[in-house]
């Protein structure tokens, strides 16, 4: 038993919110707008295909992918003011992403066109060391909810915004959509 080669899972949690509308100051710089080299399309996906329940995409630079959810949903069913939603890219099961959304108000009720930047975005990789991608505060990545029907529990959004590679490597999140049942 001691001899078992077990691996350790990355938990995702939020680290940080955009409470105001911060700038980046004069030492902060973007080194790139385009991906890494060695992060091509996925071939699974086409930019021109509807997305539907269940699914997400996204782009970055000539690179577009995209997936299914393994899980979303509130992170407290009582407050509903915040959820996330993960799963994996259509070409690897090993790579997928994490997004968490904190939203002004509460997903009580239908609520259409809600915007926040209180957000996290993963895209991970579980047979690397670090992320794909990952946001950074004080630099905007955004969620907004285009509709939220609550007899369904379906929300519909799109997102974007800048994200950085471990190298320190900045790319631009553009495009993105979801629609996931939240429970």
């Amino acid at each position: 038993m001691l001899l078992q080669n077990t691996r350790c899972a990355k938990e995702y949690s939020f680290e940080g919110a955009r409470v105001d509308s911060m700038t980046t100051g004069v030492g902060d710089t973007v080194t790139s707008q385009t991906p890494p080299p060695s992060f091509p399309s996925c071939s699974s996906c086409n930019p021109s295909d509807p997305i539907t329940l269940g699914h997400w995409s996204f782009k970055t630079g000539n690179s577009y992918q995209c997936g299914i959810f393994t899980n979303s949903g509130f992170f407290n069913g009582f407050s509903k003011q915040d959820f996330t939603f993960f799963g994996p890219s259509a070409c690897s099961i090993d790579t997928g992403i994490v997004v968490s959304v904190y939203l002004p108000i509460a997903l009580d009720r239908d609520q259409f066109n809600l915007t926040t930047e209180q957000t996290a975005f993963y895209y991970y990789d579980h047979n690397a060391t670090a992320d794909i991608y990952q946001s950074r505060a004080p630099f905007v990545f955004s969620v907004t909810v285009q509709s939220f029907i609550e007899a369904t529990g379906i929300v519909t959004g799109t997102f974007s915004g800048t994200v950085f590679s471990p190298n320190g490597d900045s790319a631009h999140i553009t495009d993105g959509r979801f629609i996931a049942p939240l429970h």
